[in-house]
């Protein structure tokens, strides 16, 4: 069902707030807005590979710290 969290979504999460955790800092951004910013890309593009997740949440990082 696609309101189910994939079983790995917490693991996914970490990963991406680790690779983002410091161009968010860079930009002022705490780590709570980040999660929530990556939380959101998982959850609409799940079928997508980190990579492109990766590209998206950086998009709204930056759009967040403007």
């Amino acid at each position: 069902m696609k309101d189910e969290l994939d079983p790995d979504h917490e693991i996914v999460v970490e990963r991406l707030v680790l690779g983002l955790r410091g161009f968010a800092r860079g930009l002022g951004l705490d780590e709570k807005v980040v999660r929530h910013i990556v939380n959101r890309v998982i959850i609409d593009m799940p079928l997508t590979p980190d990579e492109e997740r990766m590209a998206e949440a950086r998009d709204w990082v930056l759009i967040a710290s403007a």
